[in-house]
């Protein structure tokens, strides 16, 4: 594949993605017009704008990773992605309650493949040396969209109603697919891998390959842990700000999306560091999530306890950098680890615990240590406790370090991932 068709490939996946964030995020913002025009409770409301969604993509994400090793991506990524617009737009036609809320369970179950695929495209697209820079620069795309979603949400919906946001978020997506049919190269699998493509590896191959690779069983705990923290402090943050510092909402809002926006900085400054430092070593991808979760210590306990707000808004700012460290050098070793014909079930099995672990537990943790030690100012300490899962992720981030694979040709595909066929 040409320099410069790959380059083009990562946009488009990084487009399609961007589409993905704004399909799952519009709902956030919307939620206050349904709810008065559907007569819905809060808790019919949360049920909506986050259960629904995410047990159907939980449900759909290991057959999804089970498609994606057998079939043509291309042709599976234009698929998923019409289905999910198009269930986006439909969403602005839903005349009650329950089906909005179907709608949303398609919705999810459909853009289960996204990142999967995205990440078998990449690494199939990109040598070694320069996977874990591509990922970083297609992570970028999350935090655009989620921006993009706020900005429809408020604009769209406040001039023309809330399901004309659902009209102006999916629609783009159609178009991004139509592209990827027509222009995007199917790139061979395996292509910058040591051994040869033998096809799609079964489930029990699978299984057998992660149970005898501690390296891909620390690395997944350990991405699952930090993203944890990671969740907790972007679901708090505008909490404590209001309430420690007295922040109004709106403001409030604003700079936890700054804080969260300088997670993409992260991710391409890392995703270059970790290029860096795989010519010596396939197994120092490791070291890049380790320090940068180790450094959200600090930064993060900083934010909790910051005296003055400009303290706590440097503190924030800093951990959101830190925290942007961690996914493509995490996925960048993940992919490597494993051999192509099962880069798809295993990226969508660390997609699961990740948000099963992000999404579900790392909110409620904070909640729990908040409520057990009470207080007006309870977040606080909260908010801290919860950043030491990050010393517990720095452990499991060096023992995949330590039982990575030592050779240093970054060149070569993982050893030991290609099982018999």
């Amino acid at each position: 594949m040409p320099d410069a068709h790959r380059w083009y490939a990562l946009a488009l996946l990084a487009t399609a993605y961007v589409c993905h964030s704004i399909d799952r995020q519009v709902i956030a913002v919307v939620i206050e017009p349904i709810k008065r025009e559907f007569q819905v409770s809060d808790s019919g409301m949360g049920v909506l704008g986050g259960l629904a969604y995410t047990t159907a993509f939980a449900l759909a994400c290991l057959p999804m990773g089970w498609l994606i090793d057998r079939v043509r991506r291309r042709t599976l990524f234009s698929i998923i992605l019409t289905i999910w617009s198009g269930l986006t737009v439909l969403c602005g036609f839903a005349g009650h309650y329950m089906t909005l809320l179907l709608m949303r369970m398609g919705v999810g179950a459909a853009e289960a493949g996204a990142q999967p695929l995205c990440l078998s495209l990449i690494s199939d697209s990109f040598p070694v040396r320069e996977r874990s820079t591509a990922i970083g620069l297609f992570y970028l795309s999350a935090a655009v969209g989620v921006a993009s979603s706020f900005l429809i949400g408020g604009v769209v919906a406040a001039h023309f109603g809330w399901r004309a946001a659902f009209f102006v978020a999916g629609l783009p997506g159609i178009a991004v697919a139509l592209l990827i049919i027509l222009t995007l190269r199917e790139p061979p699998r395996g292509r910058f891998d040591e051994q040869a493509h033998h096809g799609a590896s079964t489930v029990r191959e699978v299984l057998r390959h992660v149970r005898h690779t501690p390296a891909l069983i620390h690395l997944g705990i350990a991405m699952a842990l930090t993203s944890l923290t990671v969740t907790a402090l972007w679901v708090w943050a505008t909490s404590l700000l209001i309430r420690v510092h007295g922040l109004p909402l709106g403001q409030a809002g604003v700079v936890v999306a700054a804080g969260a926006a300088c997670s993409a900085i992260g991710s391409v400054l890392c995703g270059r560091i970790a290029d860096r430092l795989v010519t010596r070593s396939r197994r120092r991808l490791a070291l890049v999530p380790l320090v940068t979760s180790l450094l959200c210590v600090p930064f993060g306990i900083g934010f909790a306890y910051a005296p003055t707000l400009p303290v706590a808004l440097a503190c924030l700012f800093c951990t959101g950098v830190a925290m942007g460290g961690y996914l493509a050098p995490g996925y960048s070793m993940a992919m490597g680890l494993v051999s192509p014909g099962m880069r798809g079930i295993v990226a969508a099995a660390v997609q699961l615990v990740i948000n099963l672990l992000g999404s579900g537990l790392g909110p409620v943790v904070v909640g729990l240590f908040s409520d057990a030690i009470g207080g007006e100012y309870s977040l606080r300490p909260a908010l801290a406790l919860t950043m030491l899962f990050n010393i517990w992720a720095a452990f499991h981030f060096w023992q995949a370090f330590r039982h990575g694979p030592t050779e240093g040709d970054a060149e070569s595909g993982a050893r030991g991932a290609t099982v018999s066929h």
